[in-house]
């Protein structure tokens, strides 16, 4: 296939257009004038001579702006939407952001999720910060002067973005900015500063606000302190997008807590990555915390949710380590004797306002992703349990604390904790949506969904299984997303919006990472526009930059 560089499509010919809203998907053409979309017509039109097909992988016309494609026998979709990608650190220091995104038909992207974030920060904590990002996000090269969250924004204006990029401002971020990692709740002045902080960054362009309940330091927030940060948001349009508190045995609280605050700040709820885990919680867990949700939007609140579709999660493992071990202490802390019997005596147990998870599945669910040492890869990819036996130990604790300390709490875990019944259901739901929660911390076997999230969806969900129709899937990642964000000019084909655009056969669409081989780019999408430009050719992303940083406005 020869390099399409800067080639802007005039027209698209023919094709089967699902507009973004769900309705039935109809034969019609798209005409694009400066990167937007300037008419749809529906119905069959001749082809004429300067018209080619798809297949043959050229394309028509002599001027820019100009060129034709007939999609005859294509699905014709917006550009996908992705709300919750881990990407922040890597759309600044990986030059091959965009490839793995592009890939599976993604044009916008939304960062800043579940609490966690590297702007804003503090200079005095910004190591400690980037540090405990660093499995979720990646290491950004030392020397970084961003420390506030319009910095970054702006700083991203100065680049050439792949794809389209919007932020959250993370609770998190906030909380570490303000105190550092102190095991405490705001004082009364720290309140006022982190309120401040977040009503900067919706200021300054932020889609809302991203809480990580469960994640230190943020887990020792009060209620208050919570409710003040989401009025911040709330009162400047933005929305709150929480990682709960707990998604195993206290899961309905969890739901409930999140569904009081937002209702007490006046500010419309997200749930990511909304699922059960621990196998004593499937199905009656789920059913029970949809109907709560469902109560509350009959009661008028805005309440919705998202969800990957995998069985399987991924975070940092400090997430497993119980507050009440590492609090007080650095991370070395897990690989001393006395680190080590705290960890056995809190690990095993239900911790109260703290979901364990190991507690709920095990060791044999927790599956090593990445390090950041080289004597450690040969871990990757292997389950902790079976770690533990082949080194001849009968209580993985000891490994396991002495790895978390060892990398400096720079390790990275997939979790095989949900039912896939639980998943459909999720994923079913009219007001739920489809996200990746992509983590960007490398490591030889990162989480299949940051490769193929979006095209298994289609294969999967649509095409083989058919749990739901195409049509309700583009939905789902498409206008459903770009709507819930506030995202202007995304996520629907219409008059007026941008031009961003996938064109491929629904049968042709394959996720190839797998959780044992997962570095595997999708296949399938013949083209993908970004403003009426081609950015991706054969699901491969073409030379140039196509995306603009989106501000709320």
């Amino acid at each position: 296939m020869p390099c399409l560089h800067r080639i802007m499509i005039g027209k698209i010919l023919n094709g089967l257009i699902y507009d973004g809203t769900g309705r039935e998907p109809f034969v019609g053409s798209l005409e694009i004038r400066e990167g937007r979309i300037s008419r749809i017509t529906e119905g069959p039109e001749p082809t004429g001579r300067d018209s080619v097909g798809i297949s043959e992988g050229t394309l028509a016309g002599t001027s820019a702006g100009t060129e034709v494609l007939d999609a005859a026998g294509m699905a014709v979709t917006p550009g996908f939407v992705d709300i919750h990608r881990h990407h922040d650190l890597a759309i600044l220091y990986d030059p091959s952001f965009g490839e793995v995104e592009i890939a599976q038909g993604i044009t916008t992207v939304v960062g800043g999720n579940c609490g966690l974030g590297a702007f804003p920060n503090h200079p005095a904590f910004m190591k400690q910060q980037l540090d405990y990002i660093q499995p979720v996000m990646g290491k950004i090269s030392e020397g970084c002067d961003i420390h506030s969250f319009g910095g970054y924004l702006d700083a991203l204006e100065d680049m050439k973005l792949p794809v389209s990029h919007g932020m959250l401002v993370g609770a998190g971020a906030v909380t570490m900015a303000v105190k550092g990692f102190e095991p405490r709740e705001f004082t009364s002045e720290e309140r006022s500063k982190a309120v401040a902080l977040v009503e900067e960054a919706m200021e300054r362009g932020a889609l809302g606000l991203s809480f990580g309940i469960m994640y230190v330091p943020e887990c020792y927030l009060s209620r208050e302190d919570r409710v003040a940060l989401a009025a911040a948001c709330g009162g400047r349009g933005g929305m709150v997008c929480t990682h709960i508190r707990g998604e195993g045995d206290s899961l309905v609280p969890s739901v409930r807590e999140v569904i009081e605050i937002c209702r007490e700040a006046r500010v419309p709820l997200n749930i990511s990555h909304f699922k059960v885990t621990g196998v004593r919680n499937w199905g009656k867990g789920i059913s029970a915390a949809i109907a709560l949700i469902e109560q509350t939007r009959e009661e008028g609140q805005q309440v919705t949710c998202d969800a990957y579709p995998y069985t399987g999660g991924a975070t940092t493992a400090l997430s497993l380590i119980p507050p009440s071990v590492i609090e007080g202490h650095p991370v070395s802390y897990l690989g001393t004797p006395e680190g080590v019997r705290r960890l056995r005596e809190e690990i095993y147990r239900p911790q109260k306002n703290w979901d364990n998870m190991v507690e709920s599945i095990g060791w044999e669910r927790v599956v090593i992703g990445s390090v950041t040492l080289e004597k450690n890869r040969v871990y990757s990819g292997k389950d902790v349990a079976s770690i533990a036996r082949e080194l001849g130990q009968e209580d993985p604790c000891a490994w396991f604390g002495e790895l978390v300390a060892e990398e400096e709490g720079k390790v990275g875990i997939i979790i095989m904790s949900m039912s896939p019944e639980d998943v459909d259901r999720v994923l079913q739901l009219p007001y739920s949506c489809l996200i990746s929660d992509s983590l960007y911390g490398g490591g030889d076997n990162p989480h299949p969904r940051l490769y193929g999230a979006f095209p298994r969806f289609i294969r999967e969900y649509v095409m083989e299984r058919q749990v739901l129709t195409l049509q309700e899937a583009i939905r789902k990642m498409t206008w459903a997303p770009a709507m819930r964000m506030g995202i202007e000019g995304k996520g629907k084909l219409a008059a007026g919006m941008d031009a961003d655009i996938n064109i491929f056969d629904p049968a042709s669409i394959k996720d190839k990472a797998t959780f044992t081989c997962s570095k595997q780019l999708s296949e399938g999408i013949a083209y993908t526009l970004i403003g009426g430009e081609i950015a991706a050719v054969n699901s491969r992303l073409q030379p140039g930059r196509y995306g603009r940083v989106l501000r709320r406005k």
